[in-house]
């Protein structure tokens, strides 16, 4: 395999050290939320199984309990996941640490049509302290801090987060990324040597679409969406970053253009992408079917990003 090169700034690869870093041969793999063909998503038996296959990476998001508990879990509802009535968020450790991950789990597919995924037994919740001990330092974390819109304007899951991510000694292989800015400032106002990075979404500015569709910007995402190139153009100027001073973004692949990688590059700046080959959906925005595809995988290795995250990493490590 022919080694690609990028302008790689000795500081930038220093202070990514071995976990999302700019300068490998090939992205890194990173499992979403684990592997959730084989194990429910976020569970200890998914991380767990990732490690075992070798995948270099997983990915995983936070939530903060009532009593202030980081847990390891995407949805701000019970109910899909445990079959309970309820949040998290007003949920205790102990209510929680009661409840099972169901060995079916829905989804709603590329087509859209539904998507029951079955396993093999039911799965505790754990909590992010759990999950860091069993992990150590032997496999790559992304931390993804969901945003609950209950608790919208509290940033203490990010400050909670942060203190347990110190506590474990593994700042040198996590990174933390969220779509709120807000939480990433309190993470890093927590623990400063933490590495942050602000995500990118292609719906993120679609309801200012009727006045963005007048902006004579020319697009350069897949596909000549003119708002969705008005936000590659804010990924590349990744205005957070610079404010955070942390040199790590996240992005929908469907934002990342022929240049975009390699001006983020040009400033030293290691830049991820989610989700492909994913298994289905939990909200209202449909699959793009090209996430589903090996083109679309070997576009985003060709164009040097850093990493991947997937919902089938085994398939990413054969294909790459």
């Amino acid at each position: 395999r022919a080694r690609r090169e990028r302008a790689t700034p000795r500081a930038t690869i220093a202070a990514l050290s071995a976990t999302f870093r700019i300068g490998a041969t090939r992205p890194l793999v990173v499992g979403h939320r684990g592997v959730p063909q084989l194990h429910q998503e976020n569970t200890l038996a998914g991380f767990r199984r990732a490690r075992e296959l070798g995948v270099p990476a997983v990915e995983l998001d936070v939530i903060l309990s009532a009593d202030g508990v980081p847990v390891v879990f995407h949805d701000v509802a019970l109910a899909r996941l445990t079959g309970a009535v309820g949040t998290v968020a007003t949920s205790t450790w102990d209510q929680l640490a009661r409840l099972r991950v169901q060995r079916a789990l829905s989804y709603r597919g590329v087509d859209g049509a539904p998507v029951v995924l079955r396993y093999a037994r039911e799965e505790p919740i754990a909590r992010l302290d759990e999950v860091l001990a069993e992990l150590g330092t032997t496999i790559a974390i992304n931390i993804e801090i969901k945003v609950d819109p209950a608790r919208w304007w509290t940033t203490a899951v990010a400050t909670r987060t942060a203190e347990v991510i110190a506590a474990a000694g593994v700042t040198d292989t996590v990174i933390v990324t969220s779509f709120d800015p807000r939480k990433l400032v309190a993470a890093r106002r927590a623990h400063p040597a933490l590495r942050v990075g602000f995500c990118f979404d292609d719906t993120m500015l679609d309801l200012a679409r009727p006045l963005l569709a007048r902006v004579p910007l020319p697009s350069r995402v897949p596909g000549g969406d003119r708002v969705r190139g008005v936000v590659e153009r804010l990924l590349v100027a990744d205005l957070a970053g610079r404010a955070l001073g942390t040199p790590v973004v996240g992005a929908e692949h469907t934002l990342v253009g022929p240049s975009t990688v390699a001006a983020l590059h040009r400033r030293g700046v290691a830049i991820g992408t989610h989700t492909l080959f994913p298994l289905g959906t939990t909200t209202a925005k449909p699959v793009p079917a090209a996430a589903t595809t090996d083109a679309e995988a070997r576009r985003l290795i060709a164009l040097g990003v850093d990493w991947i995250e997937t919902d089938d990493p085994e398939r990413l490590l054969a294909l790459l």
